[in-house]
């Protein structure tokens, strides 16, 4: 049962991933630039060696309100699918992973928006905010206990997952 919700959930995520990267693409013209998607290594910081991932950059540095949209507002907006889902989905393996996606989401539309701020309001290079072990190891942790999670309910009774 548990490897059920570990795969819908990771699936998800591959999923609200790329249409976070997406979401930030469409804001970056909406709000008057231009951008691209990037497929790229991400060093890791503090293991040697690194893993690939995607970016969605402007092809011009925008200004600290049009840049907060972009680093707010994609991921943001990529969990509105997932809560609109969560209307009508009432399956618990399903609902687990949107909620874990959802809180991802929403992990990345604030870390992403208090990084820029920090960097350029503050003048603060918080380097943890921008370590690939903390992008993915941090949603890895939110499906990991969403995992432990449902199946402690089930064990305990209070779910109606099928084994």
């Amino acid at each position: 049962m548990w490897w059920r919700v570990l795969l819908v959930s990771i699936l998800l995520y591959v999923g609200g991933f790329g249409a976070h990267e997406v979401m930030h693409l469409l804001l970056i013209y909406a709000v008057g630039s231009n951008g691209v998607i990037v497929a790229r290594p991400w060093q890791m910081s503090y293991l040697p060696f690194s893993i690939w991932s995607l970016h969605a950059a402007p092809e011009v540095e925008l200004d600290l309100l049009r840049q907060s949209i972009v680093n707010f507002f994609g991921p943001f907006l990529a969990a509105v699918p997932f809560v609109a889902l969560l209307w009508y989905v009432r399956e618990p393996i399903p609902m687990a992973a949107l909620i874990a996606n959802v809180v991802i989401l929403l992990f990345y539309a604030a870390i992403e928006l208090g990084d820029l701020l920090l960097e350029k309001v503050w003048n603060t290079d918080f380097g943890l905010l921008t370590a690939p072990e903390f992008n993915y190891g941090v949603p890895l942790l939110v499906i990991a206990l969403t995992v432990l999670v449902v199946a402690a309910m089930n064990a305990l009774g209070g779910s109606r997952i099928p084994e």
